[in-house]
């Protein structure tokens, strides 16, 4: 695949996985002048709050807004990306065993012909792990001055809030999620690209303080949209029971197979699950 093409690609899948492009170097004038969706009702570009999960500790929840390929923003991928690592490997090894017919049909998945080749029968899995773990990393390592200036022209006003959990005792990562607005996104609307919890620190109410945190960061948040594989059924649970429901009128920033992947809403003054746990995190002081 040509060069270019393959930029291309990488940037549209890049959008596709709960996740993009380069301006790197912004400045506040640039910034503030992106657009008046892309900060809401608050100009301020980074904070923290403080939090206890399920079993008391104290965590750390530190966000930053930033402009996708800001040196800021491509720091915090390479940071999160262990994370991210773990966290989605089963998910799309899960998706891989349940839907192999992806293999040779859809052009994301070319890499993984000569495993497949054979019949499913015949895979090596472990060597299938491998590769999808070398798929997924260009979305959080990656070289913007390989691209060029069209992607700024498509992507350049986007704005990223990227939020990070770390333990407050030890300052151990554990987890991250990422909201993009963007110009075409009516006010009041965000969308959620990455989330992820270290599987290690799971099942300790991190994911829901991440989620519900953007509602303090931007508080004019009227609507959070996002998507998940259909094969995530625990991630599918989760969002049920924090009160998100099906989306038939989706933010669509791209194409989407609709047999892959579920979108979400969360309303807020709908359900006030969120809202509940928002209002038990507090500025870190």
């Amino acid at each position: 695949m040509h060069n270019k093409t393959k930029q291309w690609a990488l940037l549209s899948i890049t959008y596709t996985l709960i996740s993009i492009n380069i301006y790197a170097g912004t400045n506040m004038q640039t910034y503030n002048q992106a657009n008046k969706n892309t900060h809401l009702d608050n100009t301020q570009q980074a904070g923290s709050f403080h939090a206890k999960d399920k079993t008391g500790t104290p965590v750390i929840l530190e966000w930053q807004k930033a402009t996708l390929f800001a040196p800021e923003f491509l720091d915090t991928m390479k940071k999160v990306w262990p994370i991210a690592c773990a966290a989605y490997t089963p998910v799309e090894m899960n998706f891989l065993r349940i839907f192999p017919q992806v293999v040779g049909t859809e052009p994301y998945y070319k890499i993984f012909e000569p495993l497949f080749k054979d019949g499913v029968d015949a895979i090596d899995w472990s060597k299938v792990e491998t590769v999808v773990q070398e798929s997924l990393k260009p979305h959080f390592i990656y070289d913007t001055s390989t691209w060029g200036p069209e992607a700024f022209t498509l992507f350049g006003k986007d704005i990223c809030d990227v939020i990070t959990v770390k333990d407050q005792n030890t300052n151990t990562l554990l987890g991250f999620s990422t909201f993009m607005l963007r110009d075409s996104y009516a006010f009041g609307n965000i969308k959620m690209m990455h989330f992820a919890v270290n599987p290690t620190s799971q099942n300790r109410g991190l994911g829901k303080l991440l989620m519900s945190s953007i509602l303090k960061i931007n508080p004019s948040i009227k609507r959070i949209s996002l998507h998940t594989r259909t094969t995530n059924t625990t991630a599918l649970k989760t969002y049920k029971k924090l009160g998100l429901t099906k989306d038939d009128n989706p933010i669509m920033d791209y194409p989407t197979n609709l047999e892959h992947w579920i979108f979400w809403e969360y309303r807020v003054g709908k359900q006030n699950n969120l809202e509940k746990i928002a209002d038990m995190i507090k500025s870190y002081q």
